[in-house]
């Protein structure tokens, strides 16, 4: 943000830092000092911080990991239901008189 709080002293103090003829990095340095890792606009690519760097695109991935296994999963349910037995003509006709049956009570 142009005009935060933050923004108009800090920007100060570096313009006093570098008049004293302080390179960036011992500016970089003494801001880190004063404010913490805070004061940085990206966490420093070592040790614990660098989970950070890494953590999106491991989430990203795991993810994608997921999706794929639950697509796969429906589609194997989907094989199930189209690979139908075949049912005895006995069982089919004797369930079919019975339909008949039923209806002919109901008229």
């Amino acid at each position: 943000m142009l005009e935060c709080h933050y923004t108009k002293p800090m920007r100060e103090k570096i313009a006093s830092m570098q008049k004293l003829g302080m390179n960036d990095d011992e500016i970089v340095n003494a801001a880190v000092k004063e404010r913490g890792l805070q004061a940085l606009a990206a966490p420093p690519e070592e040790g614990f911080h660098l989970l950070a760097w890494v953590m999106p695109w491991i989430v990203v991935s795991l993810g994608l990991v997921a999706i794929w296994l639950f697509i796969r999963r429906l589609n194997r349910k989907k094989v199930a239901f189209e690979a139908a037995p075949e049912l005895d003509p006995e069982v089919l006709n004797r369930y079919r008189d019975n339909i008949e049956k039923d209806l002919a009570k109901l008229d």
